[in-house]
C-alpha cells in the first residue's frame, strides 16, 4: 500500500522491468510503491502546493457540445513510460466510443502528484476521475471522494457480479468510493526447490488442508521454517547445535513491508478506538512480536542487516533463491525471477481458528467536487470491467469475466513453472477490513513512527516487547493528536 525501503525497490523493480515482456510487472512494482509515494508526497506539502501536470494526453477532435472530463493518474500505477500511450490509446477510443464526451488523459509523476491533486481540490476544479488508486492514496484525501452506489443505481450498472466481500474492500469510512478493479490479495510464495532438498511436502494451496497431519496454523508455518532455515555446516533450526550467525537460508520472510502490512495474518483491526486515542490491538501485538521473534529467538526470518546482505539479495531475500517462503501480495511476482526459480503459491496459515490473508487493491474514483458525476461514472464503469486495462495494469481483475485473460498473461511470464493460480483466487475471500492501509490522523509523522520501530524491531536484539508496543501507542496517540503535518 515505507519511504525508507524504497530505494532498495526501486533498484529491484528496475532490473525486473528490463526483463519484463508484459506490462503486467511493471504495474505490480508500482502498486507495492503506491503506499511510500503518498507518504512522500504528502510529507511535501509543507510547500504551498501547485498544479504541474506531466503528461496531457487525448481528448482532441471532440464534439464541441461533449462533457469534457479529466482523468487523472498519479497516486499508484499509470505512470511508467510504456504504459502511458496505451492509456492514451484507451481514452482515445473511449471518446471515439462516446461522443457525447470528452474524456482528457492527465498524467502526473510521484510526488508532485500528490500535491498536484491537492491544488486542484482545493481550487475547485478537481479532475472527474482518479486511478488507478489503492487504499492508502486514497486515505491521503480522506473524504474528498463520492459515493458512487447512487450513480450506478442511476446508470443501471449491475454489481451484483461483484463479491460482496471485495466491493466492501473498496469501501472507505462505509462509502463506496469506487468498484473492485485490480486487486492483490496476500499469500505464501515457496520455492519449491528448497523444499524438495529438504524432503519436505509443499504448503496446503486450500485453506482447511491439512500439513503433514495437522491444521495449517501460524505455529505449523513457523515449525515448517525452522526445518528449512540451514547455517552453513548443513544444521536446521530445530538443532541443538544450530549456529544462527552463520546462516545461510532462511525459512521465512515477510516481504517489503511496512509495520501495519506485517500485520493481516494475524488478524484485521483498527488502529484507533472509537474516542480517537491510538490502538495497539491484541492482533497487531501478537504480529509484531512473532515478526521480531522470528528474527531474534527463532531465528527463522532474516534481520535488518541480514536483508541487505549479498546473501539475501541487497533487499529481497525471496527473489536471492535462499529463501524459502515469503508472504506477500500478488504484485510481488514483479520482484524475481519467475522463470529462474522454481516456485508456487500457497494459501496463508490460520491464527486462532481465522484465516485473513491481507489485500491491496486499487480502483478508480470520482473526486466529490467533479461536476460531472454520472458522466465520469459511465467512464468509470467502462474501465472497471475493460480487459485490456485489467491486464495493463495487472491486478487480479475484481469483475470475474475478465480473469482467464489475466492469468493468460500471467502464464506467460513464468516459465516453466505452473502456478496455481486458485491459491490466489482463493485468497481473494480473506481481506483485511478494516485494512492495513486504512486512514491514521496526522498520517505522514504516524507512518513514520511505524517505520522507525519496524527499524528497531529489525536491528535491535533483546528489547522488551511488551513495553516497546506500549511506548509505540503513546508516540501514536501523540502523533494522532498533535497538529497534521499533511
Amino acid at each position: 500500500m515505507q519511504t525508507k525501503r524504497r530505494l532498495i525497490l526501486v533498484v529491484i523493480a528496475a532490473a525486473m522491468l528490463v526483463m519484463s515482456v508484459v506490462s503486467v510487472s511493471t504495474f505490480q512494482f508500482q502498486v507495492k510503491a503506491q503506499g511510500t509515494a503518498a507518504a512522500t508526497a504528502a510529507a511535501a506539502t509543507a510547500v504551498p502546493p501547485t498544479a504541474v501536470p506531466t503528461v496531457i494526453a487525448g481528448g482532441t477532435n471532440c464534439a464541441a457540445t461533449a462533457t469534457k472530463l479529466t482523468w487523472f493518474v498519479g497516486l499508484g500505477a499509470g505512470t511508467d513510460v510504456p504504459v502511458i500511450p496505451k492509456e492514451t490509446a484507451w481514452t482515445d477510443a473511449f471518446n471515439k466510443a462516446n461522443p457525447d464526451i470528452c474524456l482528457q488523459l492527465q498524467v502526473v509523476q510521484n510526488p508532485a502528484s500528490y500535491d498536484t491533486l491537492r491544488a486542484m481540490i482545493a481550487a475547485g476544479d478537481p479532475p472527474d476521475i482518479v486511478g488507478p488508486v489503492g487504499k492508502l492514496g486514497r486515505e491521503q484525501f480522506k473524504g474528498a471522494w463520492a459515493d458512487v452506489s447512487g450513480l450506478a443505481k442511476a446508470a443501471n450498472f449491475d454489481t451484483s457480479k461483484y463479491d460482496p466481500t471485495l466491493l466492501d474492500f473498496i469501501k472507505d469510512d462505509g462509502v463506496q468510493v469506487g468498484l473492485p478493479f485490480t486487486m492483490f490479495p496476500g499469500l505464501i510464495y515457496y520455492n519449491k526447490d528448497l523444499f524438495d532438498e529438504a524432503k519436505l511436502p509443499y504448503p496446503p494451496h486450500k485453506v482447511g488442508d491439512l500439513y503433514m497431519g495437522k491444521p495449517w496454523t501460524m505455529d505449523a508455518m513457523v515449525a515448517l521454517a525452522q526445518k528449512l532455515t540451514v547455517d552453513k555446516a548443513g544444521d536446521d533450526a530445530t538443532a541443538s547445535n544450530f549456529d544462527p550467525k552463520t546462516i545461510t537460508q532462511y525459512g521465512l520472510w515477510m516481504g517489503f513491508a511496512g509495520a501495519r502490512r506485517l500485520t493481516p495474518m494475524w488478524g484485521a483491526a483498527p488502529i484507533q478506538d472509537a474516542s480517537g486515542n491510538a490502538l495497539i490491538s491484541d492482533n497487531y501485538r501478537a504480529a509484531w512480536t512473532a515478526y521480531y521473534n522470528s528474527m531474534w529467538t527463532t531465528h527463522i526470518s532474516p534481520n535488518g542487516d541480514a536483508v541487505n546482505s549479498d546473501l539475501m539479495g541487497k533487499g529481497n531475500p525471496f527473489g536471492s533463491g535462499n529463501v524459502a517462503m515469503t508472504w506477500s501480495f500478488t504484485w510481488y511476482t514483479c520482484c524475481f525471477d519467475q522463470v529462474k526459480m522454481n516456485w508456487d503459491i500457497a494459501v496463508v496459515p490460520s491464527v486462532n481458528g481465522t484465516t485473513t490473508a491481507g489485500m491491496n487493491g486499487d480502483t478508480f474514483a470520482i473526486p466529490a467536487g467533479s461536476k460531472n458525476q454520472a458522466a465520469a461514472f459511465k467512464v468509470l464503469s467502462a474501465m472497471v470491467v475493460d480487459t485490456n486495462l485489467a491486464v495493463l495494469y495487472g491486478g487480479i481483475p475484481g469483475n470475474p469475466a475478465n480473469r482467464n485473460d489475466f492469468f493468460a498473461a500471467m502464464n506467460k511470464l513464468t516459465g516453466t513453472n505452473k502456478i496455481d493460480w486458485n491459491v490466489a483466487l482463493e485468497m481473494l475471500k480473506y481481506p483485511d477490513i478494516p485494512n492495513h492501509e486504512s486512514w491514521m490522523p496526522n498520517m505522514t509523522k504516524s507512518e513514520a513512527i511505524l517505520d522507525a520501530f519496524k527499524a528497531k524491531m529489525e536491528t535491535t536484539p533483546g528489547l522488551d516487547m511488551p513495553t516497546e508496543l506500549d511506548n509505540l501507542q503513546k508516540a501514536l496517540d501523540a502523533s494522532f493528536k498533535a497538529p497534521s503535518s499533511q
